[in-house]
């Protein structure tokens, strides 16, 4: 009897927990993150009895957490996906409105002002055509200048963005060292931390790979580390925490934070190892979408500028003049790497386009193609051919000059992608150190670097978001607009010049007006590797909108596939994880009933020992 009553005690003992750890879940059924419970029963030890072995009832061995760790960190992966795509659509859907936009897009200006030069054209005497020339030049410059301070003011929200999701990330770092911390003591202590503590912890790292990309490693003593998803650096480690910082860029970029972590002692640049997440997707729409657009549109206008610059040059004024610049042309200096540990700075290289330069004389009229390289012209049979024909290879991108102390030269990279520039023969592009040379269609001049900088030390060169700045038009007096070209060269019948010297066209000659006109059709730009001009002016301004279109349905196709596999590895960890109101009321019947038999047993056992007790009195 006292066997029975044991085991009966124990019956009711393990039942009750169940009991309790069933109404647990009910209670967490919306509590998010909870994993559900199950009490585990298991048999006691049997007794020898002589004859054999007598059970000894069951016990509950341990509360145990349906958990599938697996799932939980497919979860993390996923949702920090969503969440990068989400941002990248969210972002790029102002950019795409501010470029669609009338009042802020660029395209309607343009066409007014060949419009204007069309306009003149036609009327090459005409001061009220000038003046629209001059008028519709302001007004570019002014739109230009709107968009390029709605632009500015993306970069600068953008900026606080990326502070406020540092702050995230650290703050949630936090909470989980602190988790760590009451883990490793319940581990110490009783040998198993609570339960509540593990769902709460996962939570938090999975409320932390919504603003980056993660990986965790689970410790001996019950604690996790987590480092960023390449497993290279660490955020989290024995329990501490390396916490992201936000700066100015290294090249002194006031609009442009940088993401940076120290690590042993040193401060380093991390943004490129954060791909996921808010984060990845705030810092990936930076760097291939909004840096993208303003290199995109200052290509076009340092190939307006370059263009309409040169053609410029072959005309001649109302005052017989020739003609000058009609847009403030290119140039500026490299911006110096506040890390640099050498004596020479940046002011010291100069990028430049001028399309006068070497020129000694302006060829014949006709000529329209934008050349990267300004010739420098000999006799005067070598001027009557078009020197003029190499279309400026001009690229959407910034540079990243890097000294290479051992070669003593200076080593070019794309400042987004961090590849080394190559140039038409797969070999890597680079140049001496006092050296002048033309690439990608710009002057870099390195002949004020006298001292050779420290190995390694950089310097960068941004030529396409420069003009955004800068660009205005420089030519603001009608009768400075060169609508004149040369008149023919007469030559003998052997072909000799009669006169070497070229001459004014006469008033009223509209060649070199109409070929500034024609440079709206000529194909100026290059595309997609293209050693051609593939791309006019206003095509390029439209390609850039469409390139920016292009990021948007992207971004949204990903983030509809990712949002599908994100549920659907959410709802496989629910059905091994998650509470069913279903179930947990089915084991409530069970768990009841089984407790009000091992209740009979003990009213059962008291019955007989009473028994017993009734006959030994009599």
């Amino acid at each position: 009897m006292a066997d029975m009553l044991n085991i009966g005690t124990a019956a009711t003992n393990s039942f009750k927990r169940a009991l309790d750890v069933t109404s647990q879940n009910v209670a967490n059924v919306s509590t998010e993150g909870y994993s559900r419970q199950r009490a585990e029963i298991v048999s006691n030890t049997p007794n020898s009895v002589g004859l054999g072995f007598q059970g000894g009832g069951a016990r509950v061995e341990t509360i145990e957490r349906i958990h599938a760790s697996y799932l939980q960190s497919q979860m993390a992966n996923s949702q920090s996906l969503v969440e990068r795509y989400d941002t990248q659509v969210q972002l790029a859907n102002q950019v795409e409105g501010i470029i669609a936009s009338n009042d802020q897009g660029i395209q309607e200006f343009l066409q007014r002002y060949f419009d204007s030069l069309q306009n003149l054209s036609n009327n090459p005497t005409s001061d009220t055509s000038r003046q629209m020339l001059i008028d519709e030049g302001k007004n570019l410059q002014s739109h230009i200048g709107n968009l390029t301070a709605v632009l500015d003011e993306t970069q600068s929200q953008l900026n606080a963005q990326i502070g406020g999701l540092a702050d995230e990330i650290n703050s949630r770092l936090e909470t989980i060292r602190a988790v760590n911390v009451q883990v490793d003591r319940a581990n110490r202590v009783g040998g198993q931390a609570p339960n509540e503590l593990l769902d709460r912890r996962d939570q938090a790292v999975l409320e932390l790979s919504q603003y980056m990309d993660i990986k965790t490693f689970q410790q001996a003593n019950g604690t996790i580390d987590i480092h960023t998803a390449n497993g290279r650096l660490p955020l989290l480690s024995d329990n501490s925490i390396t916490r992201l910082e936000i700066d100015r860029s290294p090249f002194g970029d006031d609009n442009r934070t940088e993401v940076y972590m120290t690590i042993g002692g040193q401060k380093q640049l991390v943004g490129n190892q954060i791909t996921g997440g808010q984060l990845g997707g705030a810092l990936d729409f930076r760097d291939n979408l909004l840096e993208r657009a303003k290199n995109d549109l200052g290509l076009t206008l340092n190939g307006l500028s370059a263009s309409m610059n040169w053609q410029h040059y072959q005309g001649y004024d109302s005052n017989g003049d020739a003609g000058g610049n009609l847009f403030t042309p290119l140039s500026m200096n490299a911006i110096n790497n506040t890390n640099n540990s050498g004596v020479e700075t940046g002011t010291n290289i100069l990028v430049s386009f001028n399309p006068n330069a070497g020129v000694s004389e302006p060829p014949y009229d006709g000529a329209t193609a934008l050349s990267s390289q300004p010739a420098t012209f000999g006799d005067k049979e070598t001027y009557l051919q078009n020197a003029f024909t190499e279309v400026g290879r001009f690229e959407p991108r910034s540079y990243e000059l890097r000294y290479n102390q051992a070669t003593d030269e200076f080593d070019f990279f794309d400042f987004s992608t961090k590849n080394p520039l190559l140039d038409s023969a797969g070999s890597p592009v680079s140049l001496a150190r006092g050296a002048v040379g033309n690439i990608e269609g710009m002057s870099f001049d390195l002949s004020g670097v006298t001292t050779a900088p420290d190995d390694r030390d950089s310097f960068l060169v941004k030529p396409h978001q420069a003009i955004l700045d800068d660009f205005s038009q420089e030519m603001v007096e009608t009768e400075k607009v060169a609508t004149r070209g040369q008149s023919p060269i007469d030559t003998n019948a052997d072909g000799s010049l009669l006169d070497e010297t070229p001459a004014m066209a006469a008033a009223g000659d509209n060649v070199n007006i109409s070929n500034l006109a024609g440079l709206q059709s000529a194909k100026l730009l290059l595309a997609d590797g293209s050693d051609v001009g593939s791309e006019t002016l206003l095509g390029g301004y439209s390609k850039m909108a469409t390139n920016v279109g292009m990021y948007v349905r992207g971004s949204e196709i990903q983030l509809t596939a990712q949002t599908n596999v994100f549920q659907q590895i959410t709802d496989q960890r629910d059905s091994i994880s998650g509470v069913s109101l279903d179930e947990e009321a089915a084991n409530l019947m069970r768990y009841q009933q089984a407790y009000e038999a091992a209740a009979q047993i003990i009213a059962t056992s008291q019955s007989l020992f009473q028994t017993i007790l009734d006959a030994v009195r009599r």
